[in-house]
């Protein structure tokens, strides 16, 4: 039988950008030891983290992430006026 503290799962910090790109130009380098059990998935994370970073911005309150998120909620909100525009069309065609 497991103990308590077997169960609970230690929540761990995310990974920085900064430490993603120093793990990707080790790797480069070729000074990771990928043998290592756990190496692979620090990678892995690495490399989610940097697209991540590259792709929303680095943090959560970045310029690009808000610029982002106000383009889609106006897309979805035009895509839902037209699909009502038509829906009343529809409706009162008669």
């Amino acid at each position: 039988m497991k103990s308590n503290s077997e169960h609970r799962r230690v929540r761990r910090t995310p990974m920085t950008l900064d430490e993603a790109l120093q793990i990707e130009q080790q790797l480069a380098r070729g000074t990771l030891d990928m043998s290592l059990p756990g190496t692979q998935e620090l990678v892995d994370e690495a490399r989610r983290v940097h697209l991540s970073a590259e792709l929303w911005g680095e943090k959560r309150t970045d310029q690009k992430r808000r610029q982002l998120r106000i383009v889609l909620w106006a897309g979805a909100g035009l895509v839902t006026l037209y699909i009502l525009g038509l829906v009343a069309m529809l409706a009162f065609s008669r």
